[in-house]
């Protein structure tokens, strides 16, 4: 059984796909050299997990490989005798009887929270961009209204943003398990600090040398700009009109067009940011956040003024999106997707390559058995025994009842 197992449960949008990112790309040596278990295959596996225990179907889809996985996970944590490390950002919008559960199968294990902060300026306009690709049809303007107005959990917007963003929740369901000491909160710097400073801090909390390990994160989840947000906008409601499902949603769009895709454009794209006549609703609500982190007693990894909001003046507050600069990102956005599935056929006609070789490898073989068996039945050993059998009657009734028994057994259904 592992001794701690460290639960990193988001916030989204706070550096957690970077480091799932640097988790992944580091799991051998976090395994070998901190005797540190990232379970599962993939990460994938830790989503399913968090589905399982979660009993989260997005729209409504059921996975198969959903049931179980859960305890699937916590078998291979089980079966650790070091410490094991979880990340998955669906935890943080557990409720208090499923954090409870959580705590309970983990146990003898002794369970640490990881959850890591952004500032709420930064973190809105990204969130946004993130519910986009999954299929939501809040244009901006809605989205910014619903998560600020006076009852946002009245809204469908604001409810799904605040459920998961609500830090005094998270930390407050938390701590009713779980004391305080194993409770950390991992602030991600200001504007203008690198994504390894993330990285040295979770580090400390996971007790290992950050210097000893990959800090790169490649292929952590890209934020859209402004364009690519608007197209998937306009994607989702004429997709959802026309009756695709999300399974196929979920890995053309969602994965193939918008993050292998029209994330790489970001750099030539609007930024967006809060407008400034929300910039006093942002100061309040991170008082309020760090007022929570306060009383919640939780350990602090970093600073708490890194929450305090910032407002870049190369992003902008508006979503004006022009027919050219939508179009440049929509042909932008095809070429990548047919990218996408180019390579993925030539992975797939690599692996049929692959099983065609085995299958001559196993074909091959069968014959060349067959070849010995027919051999070893021509040997002198057999055309002794048969001239025996002719010479003695109680041997050739054997051989008659032998020879009667195989023919049964060959054309037996």
């Amino acid at each position: 059984m592992a001794n701690k197992v460290f639960l990193h449960v988001g916030l989204p949008k706070s550096g957690t796909s970077y480091l799932q990112a640097v988790f992944a790309d580091n799991k051998a040596r976090l395994r070998k050299r901190a005797r540190v278990l990232y379970p599962g295959q993939t990460w994938a596996d830790q989503v399913l997990a968090a589905r399982d225990v979660l009993a989260a179907n997005p729209h409504g889809a059921r996975d198969p490989e959903v049931l179980g996985a859960w305890q699937r996970l916590v078998d291979e944590v089980a079966a650790w005798d070091g410490d094991s490390l979880v990340s998955m950002e669906w935890l943080g919008s557990a409720e208090t009887a499923q954090a409870q559960r959580i705590v309970e199968t983990l146990a003898p294990a002794q369970v640490e929270i990881i959850v890591t902060v952004r500032d709420i300026a930064r973190t809105v306009p990204a969130a946004w961009q993130e519910f986009v690709q999954n299929w939501e049809l809040w244009s901006w303007p809605e989205f910014l209204g619903a998560v600020t107005s006076e009852n946002p959990r009245g809204t469908s917007a604001g409810n799904l943003f605040w459920s998961q963003q609500d830090v005094g929740r998270v930390l407050t369901i938390w701590r009713d398990v779980l004391p305080a000491a194993q409770v950390h909160v991992v602030t991600v710097g200001q504007p203008g600090a690198t994504a390894a400073n993330l990285w040295v801090r979770v580090a400390s909390v996971l007790g290992v040398d950050p210097s000893t390990f990959d800090a790169s994160g490649r292929g952590s989840n890209e934020s859209l700009g402004l364009e690519s947000a608007e197209l998937m906008l306009r994607l989702n409601a004429v997709s959802r009109k026309r009756g695709l499902e999300w399974p196929v949603y979920n890995e053309m769009f969602k994965h193939a067009l918008a993050k292998r895709g029209l994330a790489k454009r970001r750099h030539r794209e609007s930024r967006l940011r809060l407008p400034a006549e929300l910039e006093p609703w942002a100061r309040e609500r991170t008082a309020e956040h760090i007022a929570a982190i306060k009383a919640s007693g939780a350990d602090v990894v970093g600073d708490l003024d890194d929450l305090q909001p910032v407002f870049p003046a190369d992003e902008v507050a508006a979503v004006e999106v022009d027919d050219a600069a939508l179009l440049e990102a929509a042909l932008d956005g095809l070429v990548a997707l047919a990218k996408d599935r180019s390579d993925e056929l030539t992975r797939l006609r690599g692996r049929i390559a692959s099983l065609r070789e085995k299958n001559r490898s196993t074909t091959g073989l069968a014959a060349d058995l067959q070849g010995r068996l027919d051999t070893a039945s021509a040997s002198p050993v057999r055309a002794m025994l048969v001239g025996m059998s002719e010479q003695r009657p109680w041997l050739m009734t054997a051989r008659k009842v032998y020879s009667r028994c195989a023919r049964l057994l060959r054309t037996r259904p």
